[in-house]
């Protein structure tokens, strides 16, 4: 079967332009910047500070991250992981450290940053 020409659709271009759009795109940009500078001068209600603290997608404040893993090697003390982690953070990893390395008698344990590592595991 040879191909016909007429059933060619993309043998023409088309240009589609609507003039429309740019007025009402220009008059919704004007209305908005308006109550924006009426804004403007809106201050916090009187009793409430700014936090300082960074706060998760829900408005409540992080974990703070206190938390280190330490890598024990056949039941010795080896390093500590250079990050600090939360204590979900440091969990997971430890969970997922200990489940990838425990072939190699690999061992991960959490603890708080000011908590020095002991020398081995019993």
């Amino acid at each position: 079967m040879a191909p016909e020409d007429d059933d060619d659709l993309y043998d023409e271009e088309f240009d589609f332009v609507d003039d429309d759009e740019d007025e009402d795109r220009s008059d919704f940009e004007e209305e908005a910047a308006a109550p924006a500078e009426e804004d403007s001068g809106l201050e916090e209600p009187p009793g409430e500070e700014q936090a300082d603290e960074p706060v998760d997608e829900y408005g409540r404040p992080e974990p703070a991250a206190n938390y280190v893993v330490h890598v024990y090697e056949h039941k010795k003390f080896k390093r500590t992981i250079d990050r600090p982690f939360t204590p979900e953070d440091a969990e997971a990893f430890a969970t997922e450290y200990n489940r990838t390395s425990k072939s190699y008698g690999r061992f991960a344990v959490t603890g708080k940053n000011d908590a020095k590592p002991k020398k081995s595991l019993d």
